[in-house]
């Protein structure tokens, strides 16, 4: 790949998929794998899809998907009717229990 399509690579895995576009909400190798080759017509492993990744200093971790349209007041209405069950499971709550 030249330095051109590197960099684009690059913007590409920083702006992040668009789920109608792409149908995936986080970037993984196999789905760059697979968009690396549709735009620059460049069919590779998946691993040399992570070493690239490496080469432009980005990480193969990636933060927790979200769903596009959660919705911020139904997830907090949901954990104030919903039984604790954290606390009740926790190593420390079971230590205090006995």
């Amino acid at each position: 790949m030249t330095a051109l399509q590197r960099a684009e690579l690059l913007e590409l895995v920083l702006v992040g998929p668009d789920p109608e576009k792409h149908g995936v909400t986080r970037w993984r190798c196999v789905d760059l794998q697979a968009e690396v080759e549709r735009r620059f017509s460049v069919r590779v492993h998946e691993s040399t899809i992570g070493r690239w990744l490496h080469e432009l200093g980005l990480t193969r971790l990636q933060p927790r998907p979200y769903h596009p349209r959660k919705d911020p007041q139904v997830e907090a209405d949901f954990k104030k009717t919903s039984p604790i069950w954290s606390t009740r499971r926790s190593p420390s709550a079971l230590a205090t229990a006995r």
